[in-house]
């Protein structure tokens, strides 16, 4: 009988709030993070937002949300 906690490997689904599995690595998380940096010539306001795969944006930010200015800077 299950007790009153449900424990992650008492289910079959793992929760989205459990995090990458054991099989699906690391690596996972890691792609999908970006980093943000500016340069001097960035203009006042905006950030460079850079994706491991090399993809760059231009973006600000309004209060909270996100705006991409402008994709694949060269």
């Amino acid at each position: 009988m299950p007790g009153p906690y449900d424990l992650a490997e008492e289910r079959d689904i793992p929760w989205e709030g459990d995090g990458p599995s054991a099989v699906e690595g690391r690596s996972a998380g890691a792609q999908s993070s970006a980093i943000y940096y500016r340069l001097p010539d960035t203009p006042v306001g905006h950030h460079i937002k850079e994706y491991p795969s090399g993809l760059r944006q231009l973006v600000r930010f309004v209060g909270v949300e996100e705006q991409v200015v402008k994709v694949s800077l060269n």
